[in-house]
């Protein structure tokens, strides 16, 4: 009788504790820009539900549960359920935004991605530098195809017009000036400062002008655009002692 009598009160406290349960209605509020998709565990009946578009979610519960939110776009939380937040229509729940920061960012060099492989030019076609573009432009005779009565059409005056100005020679200069600058580029490229100052002995002020020095040698250019780094080491090393001697006489 008494076993019968236990077990009755069991079921009455299952039973009280079941229908004690309340249909929460909830809407979480945060900075974040997208609210669904939020978990919202009930951590004492293991309930579990996702808010909806605008963060509003419903789930089973009563006062002193203890309700787990949780997502990408917030940031974690537990809050403990009282008596008057079963009183409202709807339970606001406040989230912080979550923030996530980058341990590095890695930027891929995409070479093989240009104009010919995306079809924009056929391939073998010769691409010019902006100095070359322009020196092309001024020189270039523009053939009149509608030119009656001459075969193969007419020189236009304006390559004349920019020889006797000058425009072409300063245009050559110009690009004299850019082929130098991405030649002393490769240089920085090919080697580190220590390489001028410890192996060829120049002063660290003194080495960008050793590097305007030795772009005029023709030996080096070769070098330089056959990719081949121990002739262009060798001949930096020549070139690093005569360049001493110029800028750095020995004093009788």
């Amino acid at each position: 009788m008494e076993k019968n009598s236990l077990f009755m009160l069991i079921l009455f406290l299952i039973s009280q504790n079941g229908s004690s349960q309340t249909l929460l209605k909830g809407k979480v509020i945060s900075d974040a820009s997208s609210l669904d998709g939020i978990h919202v565990i009930n951590l004492t009946n293991e309930k579990s539900t996702i808010t909806e578009k605008g963060g509003f979610f419903s789930i089973l519960a009563k006062a002193t549960d203890t309700l787990m939110f949780s997502g990408m776009q917030v940031k974690g939380m537990q809050v403990v359920l009282k008596q008057s937040d079963f009183a409202e229509n709807i339970f606001f729940i406040r989230l912080k935004q979550q923030v996530r920061m980058l341990d590095e960012v890695y930027i891929k060099n995409y070479s093989e991605i240009n104009a010919v492989s995306l079809g924009i030019i056929p391939k073998g076609t010769k691409s010019y530098t902006p100095a070359q573009r322009r020196l092309r432009t001024a020189t270039a005779p523009f053939v009149d195809l509608n030119a009656g009565g001459m075969a193969g059409g007419s020189i236009g005056v304006d390559p004349l017009i920019n020889w006797i100005s000058g425009r072409t020679a300063m245009l050559k200069k110009e690009l004299e000036v850019e082929n130098k600058e991405r030649l002393q580029v490769k240089i920085d490229n090919l080697y580190e400062e220590a390489f001028f100052t410890e192996t060829l002995k120049i002063p660290s002020e003194y080495v960008k002008g050793f590097q305007v020095y030795v772009i005029d040698d023709q030996r080096l250019i070769a070098s330089i655009k056959s990719k081949n780094k121990t002739m262009t080491t060798f001949l930096l090393g020549e070139l690093a002692e005569k360049y001493k001697q110029v800028t750095f006489p020995k004093k009788e």
